[in-house]
């Protein structure tokens, strides 16, 4: 009798023989029972997952001679017929090959007739994603109003494929992804029945390797045991596959992270000298990082089970490491592991980017954010006002401010009344003088935007520079910079995180404190406003008095010598009482 692999040889007979999709036994089995099937069914999900073994157990379930039930016997002749291929009540169609619109026509013809030997004709039609639009199409009735002796089960690995108006017409059951453990544990099962001698780590690295496919995991199996070994350990298996050990692993990912070149380059020429491919081994060391990853954030998770055997290990190497600086080897090696796989020279592909990797550090393990934060912080903090030291606070004690007496205090109203206005008296007698940084004129606008982009030329940022240099600055606040642009796309780009801190450190070089700049379109209604502001400040300029004038009002201070005459005599009784002090005075029409 010829061979028969072991995914054909173990395909499970039983709903109770299914991995991993008991969410979905249990549903089937209950609507057997119940006498609730449907007539359309769409089973979806990744290969290898037991779709279409579920449909066969359901055409048997229906179908047995002892039921319908929800655990067929396997024994009668309709269950021995459906397990063969034999049955001419269930037709398994192959979508791929059979997708035309005159192959569903024939499918049409053929519904008519009655079940040969069972209750009901079970139409499995696999990979139906692969069916054309005109053949969906032809589908379209037969699908939602069968025979009532008829049931189809469409099975496809991408069900997004699937029209809606297919979809609709089905109970969908989607297959999960089985976890290394049920699969390792199912291997250890067939290998026992099979009388072959599989070591549980082995079963664990076959399990790994399948990627959640039992039909791919046991097909490793059946290639591991037709090398004639007494044992199948992990050992055989990862020479088998191809793989490296764990010690490389660890040892690489210790180099990596301690910056030794010659030690990453010598581990290189061991795999390769082993035959392993560039693109294999790199996958397993991105694998290993998420793994401490993983160690790190989900200790429990199923991924972790592969290091079973060396989980101290594991565990030791991922708090040594920080979380930031894994997540930027990562990057690194990823970039390398695309460039790996398209280069005519991969294994120096992998070689630059393992050296790239073991380059990169970051902040006390952090990734760059809180770097990034920490310089916009320094960048727009406002600075405080000098502290005195102890010394100067025992021999310059603090001076009380006297209260000026009623008189001079109706005085100072009434001038304030008609000729200052004062925004907090309270606060203007008590807040000392302190140096005012005077903002830009408009007439200084054009050499400080000449200047802005010199200082991006500089330092390289070329497509900053390209979207903002024809911008017109419209107006110079206490520290907003308000940039004119011509295009919609100028405003948007000139508006992201990565373009304005740019321009607002080259603003902090060129004026000597911080600013943030802000793009508007030509012509918007809130550039008009800050526009405006520019021509009040300009029309009051003009109107202060020649004997005003000697301080510029920008800086906003002027001394009392330059208090008109009549003014100072109402301020009098006021400017006896104060000895030092900056007032701020604001002429109006």
């Amino acid at each position: 009798m010829a061979y028969m692999a072991l995914y054909r040889k173990w395909r499970p007979q039983d709903f109770d023989d299914v991995v991993g999709q008991e969410h979905i036994t249990a549903t089937l089995q209950q609507a057997i029972e119940k006498d609730k099937v449907a007539h359309a069914y769409l089973f979806s999900g990744p290969r290898g997952t037991g779709k279409t073994s579920t449909a066969k157990i359901f055409a048997k379930a229906v179908n047995c001679v002892h039921g319908p039930t929800a655990h067929p016997c396997n024994d009668c002749g309709v269950c021995r017929h459906i397990t063969s291929g034999e049955s001419l009540d269930v037709a398994e169609i192959d979508a791929a090959s059979n997708r035309s619109i005159e192959d569903i026509r024939q499918l049409r013809e053929t519904v008519k007739f009655m079940p040969a030997e069972g209750r009901r004709k079970i139409y499995i039609i696999d990979e139906v994603h692969m069916l054309t639009t005109e053949a969906f199409n032809a589908l379209l009735k037969t699908l939602e109003e069968p025979p009532a002796h008829v049931v189809f089960i469409l099975a496809t690995t991408e069900a997004e494929r699937i029209p809606m108006t297919i979809l609709s017409r089905c109970q969908r059951y989607e297959f999960r992804r089985l976890t290394s453990t049920d699969i390792g544990e199912r291997l250890l099962y067939v290998a026992e029945r099979e009388n072959i001698d599989l070591t549980a780590g082995a079963a664990h690295i076959m399990a790994v390797q399948a990627d959640g496919g039992m039909r791919d995991a046991l097909s490793y199996l059946d290639q591991c045991a037709g090398t004639g070994a007494d044992v199948i350990d992990e050992a055989l298996v990862r020479s088998l596959f191809g793989l490296v050990g764990k010690d490389w692993l660890f040892s690489m990912a210790a180099a990596l992270f301690a910056g030794r070149n010659g030690d990453l380059i010598k581990g290189v020429d061991d795999v390769i000298a082993m035959g392993k491919e560039p693109q294999m081994f790199l996958t397993e060391l991105i694998t290993h990082l998420r793994a401490l990853l993983l160690c790190k954030a989900a200790p429990g998770t199923d991924t972790l089970s592969a290091y079973a055997d060396s989980e101290t290990e594991l565990r030791v190497q991922a708090e040594a490491v920080p979380t930031g600086r894994i997540f930027a080897v990562l990057n690194i090696l990823q970039e390398a592991l695309l460039q790996v796989k398209t280069s005519p020279l991969p294994r120096i592909a992998a070689e630059t980017g393992l050296l790239m990797a073991a380059r990169v550090r970051t902040a006390d393990g952090d990734d760059l954010t809180a770097r990034v934060k920490e310089l916009e912080e320094r960048v727009y903090a406002v600075p405080a006002a000098p502290v005195p030291s102890a010394k100067q606070a025992e021999t310059e004690p603090e001076r009380p401010v006297k209260e000026p007496p009623p008189q001079a205090a109706a005085a100072s109203k009434a001038a304030a009344d008609s000729v200052l206005s004062v925004n907090d008296a309270s606060a203007a007698l008590a807040v000392p003088a302190t140096e005012v940084v005077p903002a830009p004129v408009q007439a200084d606008y054009a050499r400080i935007w000449h200047d802005v982009c010199a200082v991006l030329d500089r330092e390289r940022k070329k497509a900053v520079l390209s979207c903002v240099r024809a911008g017109r600055v419209a107006y110079i606040g206490e520290t907003e910079f308000i940039l004119a642009l011509k295009t919609e796309f100028m405003v948007k780009r000139a508006n992201r995180e990565d373009y304005y801190s740019c321009i607002d450190a080259a603003l902090t070089q060129v004026l000597g404190k911080g600013y943030h700049m802000r793009g508007y379109l030509e012509g918007d209604a809130d550039l008009a406003a800050y526009e405006k502001k520019n021509a009040d400040l300009t029309v009051e300029t003009a109107a202060i008095p020649e004997t005003a004038k000697k301080t510029p009002l920008r800086e906003g201070k002027i001394s009392p010598d330059d208090i008109p005459a009549e003014d100072r005599e109402v301020l009098s009784p006021l400017l006896k009482q104060i000895n030092d002090f900056h007032l701020y005075v604001e002429y109006k029409d």
